[in-house]
């Protein structure tokens, strides 16, 4: 019994962001899109809740969008360039 490992030494190791991130995860493969029963729609406000924590928080997801923010100001720069 000495290397048992309780929830809450787990809990004391980890970092609120790591469990996080970890139960995004989990809930990715589970939560639809479209919920039709009240099982699947407590998950995806679940999922949509430690998301909003994680971006909020963390800025978690943000760099795809900056990226898809560049690529259009650089989309914008390309058609405003006149070819003689």
């Amino acid at each position: 019994m000495a290397n048992y490992v309780g929830i809450q030494d787990v809990f004391r190791v980890m970092s609120l962001y790591t469990r996080l991130v970890k139960e995004k995860n989990r809930l990715a493969g589970k939560a639809l899109r479209a919920p039709k029963t009240d099982k699947e729609l407590l998950d995806r406000q679940r999922w949509e809740r430690v998301y909003a924590i994680l971006a909020r928080r963390y800025e978690y997801g943000i760099e795809s969008h900056m990226d898809d923010m560049k690529r259009q100001d650089q989309f914008d720069e390309i058609a405003t360039i006149k070819i003689p």
